[in-house]
């Protein structure tokens, strides 16, 4: 067995290589390719639309709970990408390794919207667990299909109930700290 002073060295020297390896494959089979423009409208337009349907004087919570959603949706994405359950053979930079654009784009601007739109719990979960539906049975599939998802480890299934888990504790903590706020 390695001593940790090895084991880091080794770990360092495959971390160099596999950054010159994601740099190559991203130069040579991501950048510039109809899956990269794809990423980027998946990133762009959802934002474009969400600035002229946002409600601009509930703007400041709206984006706090899009923050929020997406700084959760990222995390649990990294977490899915470490553990070797998915990967994306296509990024829109070589330095992120989840999927921006559905991490910061489609999936917070839709959350945001639900968020803006369903204000009671009941059609809020209602709304959620429609778009958990779509995703799981249409989206997720597609972008496998278009090579921007890459199950390895994991059921479109399984990501169902962390659609609606993740909206609904992002909104109930913004609601606790809604009511515990001073005016």
């Amino acid at each position: 067995m390695l001593n940790k002073d090895e084991l880091l060295d080794d770990i360092a020297q495959l971390h160099k290589e596999l950054t010159k390896l994601r740099e190559q494959y991203w130069l040579h089979y991501d950048l510039f390719t109809l899956q990269w423009w794809l990423l980027l409208a998946l990133l762009i337009i959802p934002w474009v639309v969400w600035w002229r349907l946002a409600d601009k004087k509930r703007l400041k919570d709206i984006v706090l709970f899009g923050v929020s959603i997406s700084y959760l949706i990222f995390l649990l994405d990294h977490i899915g990408y470490e553990l070797n359950l998915w990967l994306y053979p296509h990024k829109l930079t070589r330095i992120i390794p989840e999927s921006s654009a559905f991490d910061l784009g489609i999936l917070p601007v839709l959350h945001m919207l639900l968020f803006q739109y369903f204000t009671r719990w009941r059609s809020y979960l209602i709304a959620n667990t429609l778009m958990a539906t779509v995703f799981v049975l249409l989206c997720e599939p597609i972008s496998v299909w278009i090579g921007l998802y890459k199950i390895l480890h994991w059921k479109y299934i399984y990501s169902f109930p962390l659609y609606i888990l993740k909206a609904v504790l992002i909104k109930g903590i913004f609601e606790i700290v809604k009511r515990k706020q001073i005016h």
